[in-house]
């Protein structure tokens, strides 16, 4: 009877990931909690509300985003910046429906057909990061600009 190969364990949370989202989600969080009890619904409060949401819900999104990669990726763990972005887009789209619901533009249709093109935009760039790894490469791309420094 064949055996399936061992897979490479999987990492525990990292320390710095787990730093930073408790610091996003308290920040964002207290940054609500002060928007919607300490001020008046004017302009300026109003752009405050929606950073501090966003702060919050990438800090709360980034475990969970973790676990569902520690979860259901089969392959190579993908790289901290990477759980960074999806977290990113993650509250992104949260924050995104929740201003289409301020302005009462907001359908389950619509928020289906946004969660989608997210999820469209995350699979693309998995597959062009996953089209660029070689073995024995590190982990993190060059930077954009590395070939501007090369060539001056």
């Amino acid at each position: 009877m064949p055996t399936k190969p061992a897979s490479a364990p999987k990492p525990s949370f990292p320390a710095g990931l787990f730093l930073m989202a408790g610091l996003f989600a308290v920040l964002g969080w207290g940054g609500v909690a002060a928007v919607i009890f300490l001020t008046l619904p004017f302009l300026g409060p109003r752009w405050v509300f929606f950073f501090s949401l966003f702060v919050a819900f990438t800090g709360t999104a980034l475990p969970a985003v973790w676990y569902l990669n520690r979860r259901f990726v089969a392959e190579r763990f993908p790289a901290e910046s990477v759980l960074v972005r999806e977290a990113i887009e993650a509250a992104s789209l949260g924050v995104f429906l929740i201003w289409l619901q301020a302005g009462r533009m907001f359908t389950p249709f619509l928020g289906w057909i946004f969660f989608g093109a997210f999820l469209a935009v995350e699979l693309l760039l998995r597959v062009y990061e996953h089209s660029r790894w070689t073995p024995g490469a590190p982990v993190e791309a060059e930077p954009a600009n590395a070939q501007q420094t090369e060539a001056d």
